[in-house]
């Protein structure tokens, strides 16, 4: 082998041989084993083809032969002089001679008798040339056809002369390519081709024959042959104008492939392609392409022809499976035609559907008739589930296709075998069974209702229309409609207050035109919600989710925003599978109880906007505190995370709510919430002064640190975008008091303060800047860090992430001396804390706004704003003190040690004492 040829694989690869060679042996011999498979069933059926046609040739050829031989036997006759028509004809010139010589005209006197007048005639040289013909074809037919069946029995007998697998391939691959190579399958159809032939001539020398018998009979016999020719040719050109033809002849392949050189060969600029040869653009893109290649494309192309004899074949096999185990495979094949990864095939929709709808096959009804027939008894277990399964998936898949009943029947009192389906398999005892029939009764409560729905809106418009009908209405009418009603409520599950159902017969017309209006619109508002949260307990009570969740879940979720009369509902159904849920699946880790969850989540987010004093959900805090999983909690509150009803009804709880236990958990469910989901955008922003001010309001010691801060750092940038200016705080606000605080120190007018002021209150100037604000705010939390417990210390780095989302870069803002003092105790505290170890490098390089001056040095665009001696030297001692310990300690050239190096450098660049006037003002 030359491996130059091969520059992709490395020498040592194809040189080496170890022990992985046998295994490699036995992977090629079995795919040779599964070559020879293939190829044998191909050669075998092809070759029994070949022997079956040639034994029907061998049949006719005989018979036609031995037919043909009576007729030459009379024939041939005619080609010698007859003796006795001689011995006539020599009779009649004698006689005629005589009669002459005796009337004395010996000028009549016949001439002498010529010996060729007795030859044979034309007639009888043209049908013994068309018989002989005709004979000779036959016999070798039967010839070619006898070698025919001795090649074919040698070709098997060849390839089974061996057993090792490689071998056995490969004689499969050279004979039957030596058999294309010599063109064995021409030979094949050549055969049929001169019987064919055969006939023909003998037909025609049966013409032939009959000219002189008689002329009638002869015209008969050259009409036959008319015929049988026209037909032959019709049958040989018809196929390439319709392919379904079932009708064709040995010549049809010849024609074809004549018809596809002139496809090649036509210049559809100057002539345009007949229909049959060109495609749908008017092309002759298919040129070259044999006739069964042609008869595939056509068949498999998308046309209503091929629509309707879709259909048409699908009506047949289901009129003509009428057992249960005929039918269960087509039933078990329906939800892969109907659906996909991506949803609803359409290909195969509208046969579907017409299946299902069709009077004649209701291929609905047997399904169901298929999953009733499980209770008769015969299945084994395992039979009995898988055909339980398998009517559950077609169900499933089926049951939205389902036409909605004629409207003018209004409240139909029926229960339908759907219905009787739905109360069954809500009885199912087996989880795996439970999977699937969970799904389904959901699927078929909503296709009942949204049958129902056109009936009741179809209703409630004739009753609003009843009652703007001026002058009343007579009692009587409403009598019928009131207890169809009261039949629809008690056969479906609507929940209907009882009391409205006590209809009194003798009140008003109006009234009862109201009360059923009432009940109506009742049930189109409430159902949909009910049937969704039923759904959702009902899949909570499983090991996983039910079979397509999703997708039921699309198919049922409502329209129109939950009425507060469901939320009721939605608060147990919330209180059950979150009990079930921190029970039963509380793993660290996202699970499909979590999208029960988030589905009961959008649930209660898409309730209307105007829903005044909402309260946080207990199900909510109970899943946010408790759920072991934050990634679990991201996914699951994602659709709130965000949402101005959650937060609105977080400040709700903390502004309404006295009890303590319920207070304190809801500050820690939105501390997780906030943690979890990463970011902190509620309503745009706009809440946040009134979040703040609720947590300020409230005992301090209940509000966790982490929260808080994170509260203020988006509070200080909410009022900076708004007004550029921290002076849109209401004085009456707890934040007030906050920055009132940090405003303190400015009153000595030879200290310095930001360039942005703010004004409070006329009585009160308060100058602040978003600057000061943001240290003041860091150098607190870092105090709370520095003696913090262990559950603040663990939340402290992303609140520190937190913050930094909120923190804005203050320009070239001068921060108040006082400030940078404490932000230097806060960050020598916690560096000394030994219990903070793991926050030192984060408040160096984890923070986006506090060294980040330091860290890029050479950006003279961000100032560094360190410039009090006495805090930017004690910060230097810190953490030239952090570095040490990491020296000590054996990292070097580390990231941590690069990146703190790198601080203090810059701060000792800024720093003309170097330190010496650290311990001074401190210790003051």
């Amino acid at each position: 082998m030359d491996f130059n040829l091969l520059p992709h694989i490395p020498r040592g690869i194809l040189e080496n041989k170890d022990a992985s060679e046998d295994d490699s042996e036995a992977a090629t011999a079995k795919l040779w084993a599964i070559y020879a498979s293939e190829a044998e069933k191909y050669d075998k059926a092809l070759v029994e083809s070949w022997k079956s046609d040639m034994e029907g040739m061998l049949i006719f050829a005989g018979l036609f032969s031995a037919v043909l031989t009576a007729f030459l036997i009379e024939s041939y006759k005619t080609l010698n002089p007859d003796p006795d028509d001689l011995t006539i004809l020599l009779l009649t010139r004698i006689s005629e001679q005589i009669a002459a010589s005796a009337n004395g005209n010996a000028s009549n006197i016949p001439p002498p008798l010529e010996l060729n007048d007795g030859g044979p005639t034309r007639a009888a040289l043209a049908c013994n040339a068309l018989w002989f013909l005709s004979l000779g074809l036959s016999l070798s037919c039967a010839l070619i056809a006898t070698l025919l069946e001795q090649w074919a029995r040698e070709f098997l007998h060849r390839t089974d002369i061996h057993s090792a697998p490689v071998i056995r391939a490969r004689i499969f691959s050279f004979l039957y390519y030596g058999l294309r190579r010599f063109n064995m399958h021409a030979v094949v159809d050549i055969i049929p081709l001169l019987l064919h032939l055969s006939l023909l001539l003998f037909f025609s020398g049966l013409v032939a024959f009959l000219a002189p018998v008689n002329t009638g009979i002869a015209i008969i016999a050259a009409i036959m042959l008319f015929v049988i020719t026209t037909t032959y040719s019709v049958l040989t050109v018809f196929p390439l104008r319709y392919l379904d033809s079932p009708y064709r002849t040995p010549l049809t392949g010849m024609f074809w492939k004549l018809f596809q050189y002139f496809k090649i060969r036509w210049n559809p600029s100057r002539h345009p392609s007949p229909p049959w040869l060109a495609d749908e653009a008017g092309h002759s893109e298919t040129a070259g392409e044999t006739m069964v290649a042609a008869i595939s494309r056509v068949a498999a192309e998308a046309s209503e022809q091929r629509a309707a004899r879709d259909l048409k074949a699908l009506f047949w096999t289901l009129n003509s499976l009428a057992d249960d185990t005929e039918l269960e495979p087509f039933v078990e094949a329906i939800p892969d035609m109907l659906w996909g990864p991506r949803g609803w095939r359409k290909t195969h929709y509208d046969v579907l559907h017409n299946l299902i709808n069709n009077p004649q096959t209701l291929l609905h009804a047997r399904i169901i008739s298929l999953y009733e027939s499980c209770d008769a008894g015969i299945l084994p277990p395992a039979a009995l589930k898988r055909r339980k399964i398998i009517c559950y998936k077609a169900l499933w898949t089926t049951i939205p296709l389902l036409h909605a009943p004629d409207p003018d029947d209004i409240f139909p009192t029926r229960i339908d075998s759907m219905w009787r389906l739905s109360v069954r398999q809500s009885r199912e005892n087996d989880l795996e069974l439970l999977h699937y029939a969970s799904s389904v009764e959901a699927m078929v409560r909503w296709r009942m209702f949204e049958s129902d729905k056109l009936v009741l809106n179809t209703h409630l418009t004739s009753l609003q229309r009843l009652q703007e009908t001026s002058g009343g209405v007579d009692a009587v009418h409403l009598i019928h409609t009131i207890q169809r009603f009261i039949e629809l409520v008690a056969h479906r599950p609507y929940y209907v207050s009882r009391q409205h159902l006590n209809f009194d017969y003798g009140t008003a017309p109006d009234r009862q035109i109201s009360t059923l209006l009432a009940n109506i619109r009742h049930i189109l508002t409430t159902t949909p919600h009910l049937t969704l949260f039923r759904y959702l307990r009902s899949a909570s009570m499983l090991d996983n989710l039910p079979y397509f969740f999703p997708r039921t879940i699309e198919f049922l979720r409502p329209l129109h925003h939950p009425p507060p009369i469901v939320l009721i509902n939605l608060d147990a159904t919330f209180e059950d599978i979150v009990s079930r849920l921190l029970k039963k699946f509380n793993s660290a880790e996202f699970g499909w109880m979590d999208t029960v969850i988030r589905e009961l989540v959008l649930s209660w987010h898409e309730q209307e906007q105007s829903s005044d004093g909402l309260t946080l959900h207990p199900g909510f805090l109970r899943y946010l505190n408790n759920r072991r999983s934050e990634e679990a909690i991201r996914i699951a509150m994602n659709p709130i995370a965000h949402s101005t009803i959650f937060w609105e009804a977080f400040a709700n709880t903390l502004e309404t709510t006295a009890n303590r236990n319920r207070l304190r958990d809801s500050l820690t469910a939105a501390w997780r919430l906030v943690s979890a989901s990463g970011s902190f955008f509620p309503g745009g922003f706009s809440l946040i002064p009134r979040l703040l001010d609720a947590c300020m309001n409230l005992d301090i010691t209940s509000v966790p640190p982490s929260l808080l801060a994170v509260f203020k750092s988006f509070y200080i940038r909410y009022i900076r975008s708004e007004s550029d200016s921290l002076c849109a705080t209401n004085p009456a606000h707890a934040m007030h008091r906050w920055l009132a605080n940090i405003a303190r120190p400015s009153v000595n007018a030879d200290m310095g303060s930001s360039t942005v002021d703010c004004e409070f209150s006329t009585d009160h100037p308060l100058i602040v800047g978003d600057g000061d604000a943001f240290v003041v705010l860091y150098a607190e939390y870092l105090e709370i860090c520095a003696r913090a417990d262990s559950e603040t210390l663990q939340e402290a780095i992303t609140t520190f992430d937190l913050m930094d989302r909120g923190t804005i870069a203050i320009g070239s803002s001068k921060i108040h001396s006082t400030h940078q003092i404490r932000f230097a105790h806060a960050v020598r505290d916690l560096f000394e804390n030994p219990a903070c170890e793991h926050l030192r490098f984060v408040i160096i390089a984890g923070t986006q706004w506090l060294f980040r001056c330091y860290l890029n040095p050479g950006n003279q665009g961000i100032p560094q704003w360190l410039d009090n001696p006495t805090a930017r030297d004690s910060v230097i001692a810190t953490l030239t003190q952090f570095l040490e310990e990491m020296t000590a300690s054996g990292e070097a050239d580390t990231e941590r040690v690069v990146q703190t190096r790198t601080v203090l450098d810059a701060l000792r660049l800024s720093s003309p004492n170097e330190g010496n006037s650290a311990g001074r003002e401190l210790e003051h």
